[in-house]
């Protein structure tokens, strides 16, 4: 059976229908896949720029870290090398003293009898006029004797010199009224010069 003309026609047209059909669904899904690409694209560089940001925040807080570390460590060496050199400024001081002790104590008898007369005229010009009593040693006793502090120009009258076993060294006078009192024994000696040299070795050393 031959078809009519007007089938053909109807038969063109569906075919031409269904092709716009088709184009338009390729279109469509061309379209969609383009966007869908496009979607990915921009959440791989979402992710990779978080990620990038999570890499640099990272990397800021281990700088952070690492640098609150190192002035810690800082800090800590400041304050070791601080004590070793005060430290090291004791040791100093203490040889300079024990230095000095020992020169005292090795000196010939009358030179320490000399020693032992200006530490005593020291004692009593701060101390004052007035009648006092001074204190020392037993084993110096003899060598303060009225007679010994004349010849040291020290005036004996007022002065009562008596034995005293806590002393190692020195003189202590005292007046008579008990108002006024002046150590310069060894020991006191001693405090106050460790206390000068700290001083120097202070402004001339930077501890």
């Amino acid at each position: 059976m031959i078809p009519s003309n007007e089938q053909v026609s109807m038969n063109e047209q569906e075919q031409k229908l269904r092709d716009e059909i088709l184009k338009d669904a390729k279109r469509k899904a061309e379209r969609a896949l383009t966007r869908a690409k496009r979607d990915a694209d921009k959440a791989c560089k979402q992710a990779e720029t978080a990620q990038a940001s999570e890499r640099e925040q990272a990397l800021a807080r281990a700088g952070e870290r690492a640098a609150t570390q190192s002035r810690a460590v800082l800090a800590t060496v400041a304050q070791e090398i601080r004590r070793r050199r005060l430290l090291a400024r004791e040791e100093i001081i203490e040889r300079c003293l024990d230095e000095a002790l020992t020169v005292a104590e090795s000196l010939p008898a009358e030179e320490y009898r000399r020693s032992l007369g200006e530490l005593l005229a020291e004692a009593l010009a701060a101390l004052g006029p007035g009648e006092a009593t001074i204190r020392v040693r037993p084993a110096d006793l003899d060598l303060l004797s009225p007679p010994c502090l004349t010849t040291l120009g020290i005036e004996p009258a007022g002065l009562t010199v008596v034995a005293d076993a806590t002393i190692v060294g020195g003189v202590v006078a005292k007046s008579h009224d008990g108002r006024r009192q002046f150590d310069n024994t060894y020991a006191t000696r001693r405090k106050r010069l460790r206390e000068r040299l700290r001083t120097l070795l202070a402004g001339e050393i930077d501890f």
